[in-house]
C-alpha cells in the first residue's frame, strides 16, 4: 500500500496554504506570518466529494470543511462518535446561485454534513448529515426550503465519493446504510489501562513523553526486567465496511432495503433507471499480493415498496481485478452494457464490457500493450454507445465494441490529456458535433489548456489556455457539466490562489470564478521558492522545490528542513498550494514563516531494496540547495511521515549531515513488521512487493530485511531524533519503540512521543493534539538548528 497516497487521499480535511512565487497576493500590503490559528480557519473542499451543478447551470452544490470545528477521530477508529468517516467530519453543505452570486450554507452548526447531489430536475438536493446524532439522508426542497429527514436508516459511508444516487425520475434515492448484520457502536473508545510509562514535566493527558536522560537508563532497564513495563498487545482492527443498499422514496418518506450485508464499493444506476450495478470488495487475491478483487452484481430496481423480499442474489461477474476503490466502472448509454477497467499489481489494465442480458464478458483490449486502469477514472462512452474512451499515458484511446482496432486519438498532439468533461451522474461526455472537451497539459505552451477533440476526424481545436501558474482540476470529483447549457464547472488553484470553483460556457470564452472561500489568506506571508535540479551518479536529472523565507540571503542563510518521502515527486506540485503537503505533516508555511527554508526533493528509488539508495539520491539535492548560498549548510534538519518517517530513520543511519530529525508514524524494523499478526500492521505484500521493496519473503532474502531495517544500524546514528507515534496507528507502535530503545541503549539523543487514542496521521487528530504536535516539532528543530 502506498501510504503517501493514503495521506494525500485524506488531506482534503486539511488546508493547503502556501504560495511559491515571490509575488504574494497582497503585494504592497503589510504581510503576516502563518499561524496555527490561520490553518484552523482555512476552508477547503472536502476531498473526493464531487461538486455538482444543476442541468440548467443555475445552481452548484459543494462540500466544505473548516478545521476549526473539527473534533478529531477517536483513536484508531476511522469514524467519529456519531458514525461519520473522519474524511468528511465537520463538513458543511453549500449551494451557490451561479447567476446571482448568492452563497448559502444549508447546514450551519449541524455537525457533519456531506455528499450533496442535485435531483435530475435541480429542485431537490440530497445529502448526508449527523444533525440528530446519527448520519441520515436529508433531502432539501430548493423551492419551498423544506428539509426532509430519513431517520429509518443510518448512513454508513467510508469514502467521499459514496454519494446518494437519484433515479432518473427524481423520486427515489439510493444510498449505503449501516447493515443490520454489522451495526457498529461508534461511541466505544479503545482504552488500555495497562500502559505504564515514565512521567515527565512535559507530559499531558494525551501524550506520553519518553525522553529519559541517559543516567536513568539503568533504572529503566530494571523496570523492564521486573515486569513493571507492559506494552499493550492490543491491535484494534477496522471492521469490514459491511453495508446495506437502501432506497428512499422521497414521495412517501420511507426507506426499504435492496441489498443487505456486503462490503459494497460502487453503486451505479443504469441510465434507464431499471437496474443498479454494485461492486463488492472481496479482499486481496493472495496474502503476498496487493491485488484487490471485486464481484459485480446487477440488480433490478423494483419501485414497489411492498416488494422487499428477494431470493439469494448472485454476482454477474466474479473476482474482477478492480482497484481498491472499485469505482472504475460505467454504464453504456442504452443500459445494455457495463464497462470496467482493471487495476492493481496483477492487473493488465484492460477494458472489459459485460452484456447485462447474457452475462457475457469481453476483453476489448487484450492485444493492446497499454494499461488503461486509472484509480478514479472510469471508462467513458461515446454518445452512440459503440466505443469506450479511456485516458492512459497522457493520451485518449477509443476502444470500439465491435472488435475494430483501438485508436489513439491524440498521439499527434503536443500535450498530455488529463480529463474529459462529462456529467458527473453519467458516463457520456458532453459533445458538440461529435467532439468532446478535454483538459490537457500543453507542453508547447507550458500550461493547462482546454481543447475540443473531434472523435471521428482526430482533430483538435484550442478553446483556451490557462495562466501557466494555474492548476486545473477537472477529474471525477472536481468537474461537472450542465447538460442543458453545456456550461462547465471545475476547480482551479495556483501559486497565488487557493482552490476555488470556476465556471465556463461551452466554448470557454468567458470563465468566471464562482467561489472565494478563503479571502483572509491575502495578508499571509508565504515566502518565495524556486525549482532546483541536480544530477545523480547515473546521470539522471532530479528536481526539487526550495522554499525560502523572504529574509534569507547569502549574508543571512536560513536553516533548512528537508521533507522526505522515498518514491515521491513533489516537484510536480510546484503550482499547488503547499506543494501537496498539509498541516498534519511538513506544512511549508509553518516552517517558512518561522525563518526556516523548506526543501521538497523528488526521490526516485528502485523497486527492489530502495533504502540502499536513499542518501545517494537526496544528499546531492541538499548540496544543490546549499549551492544557492541562501541555506546554512551547518543547520540542516529532516522530517518525514509514514514511509517518509521510514525514509528519515534510514537516512540518519546513512549520513550525519542532518543536525535534527523528526520521524512520525515510522517503520524501524522490517523483520518484526513482517512477522506481526496478520491484519495488525503492514501486510506481507507491502514488504515483499510494495514500498519496502524486499522482492520476496524474509526467508528468501534475510540479508535484505536486515539491510533495510534501521534498527540494525543505529550505532551509526549521530543525529538527534524525535519519534512521533499514535498508540493506535496501523503501523505498530513497537516500530517506534524499537528505534527508541535501540538509540537509548546506545546513549543517543532520542525522544519518543506516544499520543493516546491517536491513529496514523496527525491531520486526523483533535486540534488540541495537533497543536501539541506542532509545538513539539518546532521546539525540536529550534533547539538543534537555531
Amino acid at each position: 500500500m502506498n501510504y503517501k497516497n493514503t495521506v494525500n487521499i485524506f488531506s482534503g480535511l486539511i488546508l493547503c496554504l502556501i504560495a511559491w512565487t515571490a509575488i504574494a497576493w497582497g503585494e504592497g500590503e503589510d504581510m503576516n506570518p502563518l499561524t496555527l490559528e490561520d490553518l484552523l480557519k482555512f476552508n477547503t473542499f472536502v476531498e473526493r466529494v464531487p461538486i455538482d451543478i444543476t442541468a440548467d447551470g443555475n445552481w452548484i452544490a459543494y462540500n466544505m470543511q473548516n478545521r476549526e470545528q473539527y473534533e478529531g477521530g477517536g483513536g484508531n477508529s476511522a469514524y467519529s462518535k456519531t458514525g461519520v468517516m473522519i474524511e468528511m467530519a465537520s463538513g458543511t453543505v453549500w449551494v451557490t446561485n451561479t447567476r446571482t452570486g448568492e452563497h448559502r450554507n444549508l447546514t450551519p452548526d449541524w455537525g457533519s454534513s456531506w455528499a450533496p447531489r442535485w435531483s435530475p430536475d435541480g429542485t431537490h438536493l440530497a445529502f448526508f448529515s449527523d444533525r440528530t446524532g446519527k448520519p441520515h439522508l436529508y433531502v432539501w426542497n430548493r423551492e419551498t426550503n423544506d428539509m426532509q429527514e430519513f431517520a429509518s436508516a443510518t448512513v454508513r459511508t467510508f469514502f467521499g465519493f459514496e454519494v446518494p444516487k437519484w433515479t432518473p425520475d427524481g423520486r427515489f434515492v439510493l444510498f449505503k446504510s449501516a447493515s443490520s448484520e454489522d451495526i457498529p457502536n461508534f461511541d466505544e473508545t479503545v482504552q488500555d489501562e495497562s500502559q505504564v510509562s515514565p512521567k515527565t514535566s512535559q507530559e499531558t493527558s494525551f501524550v506520553e513523553v519518553w525522553d529519559w536522560p541517559k543516567r536513568q537508563l539503568k533504572q529503566r532497564e530494571n523496570e523492564v526486567e521486573n515486569g513493571q513495563l507492559q506494552e499493550s498487545q492490543h491491535r484494534a482492527k477496522h471492521k469490514k465496511l459491511i453495508v446495506d443498499v437502501v432506497i428512499a422514496d422521497t414521495k412517501a418518506g420511507k426507506t426499504f432495503p435492496l441489498m443487505k450485508g456486503y462490503e459494497i464499493r460502487s453503486l451505479d444506476i443504469a441510465p434507464n433507471g431499471e437496474q443498479v450495478a454494485v461492486t463488492v470488495y472481496l479482499g486481496y487475491e493472495a496474502p503476498t499480493s496487493q491485488q484487490p478483487l471485486h464481484d459485480l452484481y446487477v440488480l433490478p430496481l423494483s419501485m414497489a415498496l411492498n416488494d422487499v423480499s428477494r431470493t439469494k442474489i448472485e454476482p454477474l461477474v466474479r473476482k474482477i481485478r478492480l482497484g481498491y476503490y472499485g469505482i472504475t466502472v460505467s454504464w453504456s448509454p442504452n443500459s445494455r452494457y457495463f464497462a470496467y477497467t482493471t487495476e492493481g499489481d496483477l492487473a493488465s489494465g484492460d477494458a472489459y464490457i459485460v452484456d447485462i442480458e447474457t452475462g457475457i464478458v469481453r476483453n476489448l483490449t487484450e492485444n493492446l500493450d497499454v494499461n488503461l486502469g486509472r484509480r478514479y477514472k472510469p471508462p467513458l462512452w461515446t454518445a452512440e454507445g459503440d466505443a469506450l474512451l479511456c485516458i492512459a499515458r497522457g493520451q485518449i484511446w477509443k476502444v470500439p465494441l465491435n472488435g475494430n482496432a483501438v485508436r489513439n486519438l491524440t498521439e499527434n498532439f503536443e500535450f498530455s490529456a488529463h480529463d474529459v468533461f462529462y456529467p458527473s451522474e453519467g458516463y457520456t461526455p458532453w459533445t458538440v458535433d461529435d467532439a468532446v472537451t478535454i483538459k490537457v497539459y500543453d507542453h508547447k505552451r507550458s500550461c493547462h489548456s482546454y481543447y475540443r477533440l473531434c472523435l471521428k476526424e482526430n482533430t483538435v481545436t484550442l478553446l483556451r489556455e490557462e495562466d501557466k501558474h494555474r492548476i486545473v482540476h477537472a477529474g471525477r470529483f472536481h468537474q461537472d457539466v450542465a447538460e442543458e447549457t453545456g456550461e462547465f464547472i471545475y476547480v482551479v488553484e495556483s501559486n497565488q490562489e487557493p482552490p476555488n470553483i470556476w465556471m465556463s460556457d461551452a466554448n470557454f470564452e468567458s470563465p468566471q470564478q464562482i467561489t472565494d472561500i478563503n479571502p483572509h489568506l491575502k495578508a499571509i506571508d508565504f515566502g518565495i521558492s524556486e525549482l532546483i535540479e541536480w544530477k545523480l551518479e547515473d546521470g539522471r536529472t532530479v528536481k526539487g522545490i526550495l522554499v525560502l523565507p523572504h529574509e534569507a540571503s547569502e549574508k543571512n542563510p536560513a536553516p533548512m528542513i528537508v521533507s522526505v518521502y522515498a518514491g515521491d515527486e513533489p516537484s510536480t506540485q510546484i503550482n499547488t498550494f503547499a506543494f501537496g503537503e498539509n498541516v498534519g505533516s511538513a506544512h511549508p508555511g509553518m516552517f517558512v514563516s518561522r525563518g526556516y527554508a523548506l526543501f521538497l526533493p523528488d526521490f526516485p528509488v528502485p523497486e527492489i531494496e530502495p533504502s540502499k539508495q536513499f542518501s545517494s539520491v537526496v544528499l546531492p539535492g541538499v548540496d544543490a540547495a546549499i549551492a544557492t548560498k541562501k541555506v546554512d549548510a551547518e543547520r540542516l534538519g529532516v522530517i518525514g511521515h509514514s514511509f517518509g518517517g521510514y525514509t528519515v530513520n534510514v537516512l540518519v543511519t546513512q549520513t550525519t549531515q542532518f543536525k535534527a530529525a523528526v520521524a512520525s508514524a515510522s517503520i524501524g524494523n522490517l523483520i518484526s513488521g513482517y512477522l506481526i499478526e496478520p491484519g495488525a500492521g503492514l501486510s506481507t505484500g507491502w514488504h515483499e512487493t510494495g514500498g519496502a521493496g524486499m522482492g520476496g519473503s524474509l526467508w528468501e532474502f534475510p540479508q535484505r530485511y536486515i539491510d533495510g531495517s534501521p534498527v540494525f544500524h543505529l550505532d551509526k546514528v549521530e543525529t538527534p531524533l524525535l519519534l512521533i507515534h499514535g498508540d493506535q496507528d496501523f503501523v505498530p507502535f513497537e516500530q517506534a519503540q524499537e528505534m527508541f530503545m535501540g538509540l537509548a541503549r546506545l546513549k543517543k539523543e532520542v525522544v519518543l512521543l506516544k499520543y493516546k487514542e491517536a491513529d496514523h496521521w496527525p491531520g486526523f487528530w483533535s486540534n488540541e493534539k495537533l497543536a501539541d504536535y506542532w509545538e513539539r516539532v518546532l521546539n525540536w528543530f529550534s533547539e538543534y538548528l537555531k
